[in-house]
């Protein structure tokens, strides 16, 4: 499984709801499985790779739905590793979601 892969079925399922990042860890390790890399690493790229393409935003879900935390691609990067740190990697859904921008609906249709 590759990046490109990640990022397609992640594009794909935000087309239909918010993506928990849940999701982006669990294909990361499948991935990590297969490649013998570090699933955290596999992560941070992926996610790194979403933020700074502008295919998806990163946020939490509130009163008004998904709401998009602000910040360059980096520190949302960083602000998102410090909280996967803080749940250990294992975030059970109480970490944070994903959505697509347009532009990443319009890739993920693809």
């Amino acid at each position: 499984m590759s990046m490109e892969f990640i990022i397609g079925e992640l594009l794909e399922e935000g087309q239909d709801d918010w993506v928990p990042i849940d999701r982006l860890i669990g294909l990361a390790q499948e991935t990590a499985e297969q490649s013998g890399r570090d699933f955290r690493a596999v992560a941070v790229e992926v996610l790194t790779e979403l933020l700074s393409g502008g295919l998806m935003a990163v946020g939490d879900l509130g009163h008004s739905g998904f709401e998009a935390w602000s910040g360059s691609p980096e520190a949302l990067v960083r602000r998102v590793v410090a909280m996967l740190d803080g749940f250990d990697w294992r975030p059970q859904g109480g970490a944070c979601w994903l959505a697509d921008t347009r532009h990443g609906t319009s890739e993920g249709s693809r």
